[in-house]
């Protein structure tokens, strides 16, 4: 289940921010920092830094949708453990969080960003969790969360490229003409014809 928009920063802070407070989410460090713990983010000011940092990788969970993270421990290869004088990772994985994700500039423009999580198809199919954990996630619950997002991401965008919803900063950017939306091979410039204005 997934949505792909178009997002700067500032935007995707929003998506964040609705994330944290939506009943039930939590939001955690999926990859934490070498040889440290996965925080878990209670507080936006939490979330805010770890959006910003390079260095973290965060993921939302619906704690009432069941499918609590489990830890997974990564030692880093030889040369890796000597470059960066550390031993490993942990990984909190669970097939009921949700990823919010962002590509990077792509030719010097605003390359698209998605929200995305699991469906219970999918999941079986393709995912590499045990049946036993999928069986306890709640998927009714988990696709209301999903739906929630991504209604809150098209009812908060003022436009579309294609299907693809342009979030409030992106697109005033977009129409001052301080940046170009990548349209998936080519560079799109304000006015165009594939932008449709709410």
């Amino acid at each position: 289940m997934a949505l792909t928009f178009f997002a700067t920063d500032v935007d995707l802070a929003e998506v964040w921010r609705s994330l944290l407070t939506y009943p039930g989410m939590k939001v955690f460090e999926d990859q934490s920092r070498p040889d440290l713990p996965n925080r878990w983010f209670t507080e936006w000011s939490e979330v805010s830094e770890a959006i910003d940092g390079k260095s973290t990788s965060p993921a939302a969970w619906l704690e009432p949708a069941g499918g609590e993270p489990r830890l997974e421990h990564v030692t880093f290869n030889d040369a890796t453990q000597r470059r960066l004088g550390r031993k490993g990772r942990t990984v909190l994985a669970s097939p009921a969080s949700i990823k919010v994700g962002r590509n990077n500039d792509q030719n010097g423009c605003l390359a698209s960003a998605s929200i995305s999580s699991w469906t219970e198809k999918g999941a079986r199919q393709r995912s590499a969790f045990s049946s036993e954990f999928l069986d306890q996630v709640d998927w009714k619950r988990l696709h209301s969360a999903m739906a929630a997002m991504k209604r809150f991401i098209r009812e908060a965008s003022p436009a579309k490229i294609r299907s693809c919803p342009v979030m409030p900063n992106a697109f005033e950017r977009f129409r001052n003409g301080e940046i170009c939306l990548w349209n998936w091979g080519e560079a799109c410039a304000y006015p165009s014809p594939l932008v449709v204005e709410s």
